[in-house]
């Protein structure tokens, strides 16, 4: 009986450490969202490990498939998203997001439609990634493909401008985030 009870118990720490993994990789997820969104750089590229590969496929508005190797690499892609004044100004809406933890809880996958929204347009595809475990406890990609699929302009009536972030009840961070 006893021996029953400790596999059982063991069985459920695991699972929980699973549970847990997937809470912070939705959290990562989100901060690389809500950075992209709201012109935090610096959260953004937090969410990639210092030797993180990123695929950018059929990038508009010409549709560059683009490879980077390294955070440092990575970064001049965002700088475009530093915001010198954080704005709400449109955003990601992310759907059939799935998150697949391996056994260890040490990696996991990631899958995610996408849908962009700007004055200037709506743009959709996809996020395929691979996240680790880092030694100081967050889970970052180690892998990241961002596909985009479509694409459209618009000509629009502005209705109302952006929102300043500081309006917002977290600074236009999300609220998993600080």
């Amino acid at each position: 009986m006893s021996g029953d009870l400790e596999d059982r118990l063991a069985a459920l720490e695991d699972e929980v450490k699973r549970l847990r993994a997937r809470e912070s990789i939705m959290n990562t997820f989100n901060q690389y969202l809500y950075g992209a969104d709201t012109g935090f750089e610096e959260d953004i590229l937090d969410t990639y490990s210092e030797d993180a590969i990123l695929d950018v496929l059929n990038f508009p508005p010409d549709g560059v498939d683009m490879h980077f190797e390294g955070r440092e690499a990575i970064a001049p892609l965002y700088e475009r998203y530093r915001s010198r004044r954080s704005l709400i100004a449109g955003g990601h809406t992310t759907s059939n997001i799935s998150i697949v933890v391996d056994e260890s809880a040490s990696t996991a996958t990631l899958s995610a439609y996408f849908t962009t929204t700007r004055a200037v347009g709506v743009q959709g595809g996809r996020y395929e990634g691979l996240l680790q475990l880092e030694d100081d406890g967050r889970w970052r990609f180690k892998e990241l493909s961002i596909i985009s699929a479509w694409g459209w302009t618009t000509d629009v009536e502005t209705v109302s401008d952006p929102v300043d972030a500081g309006r917002s009840r977290f600074g236009g961070r999300s609220a998993a985030g600080s």
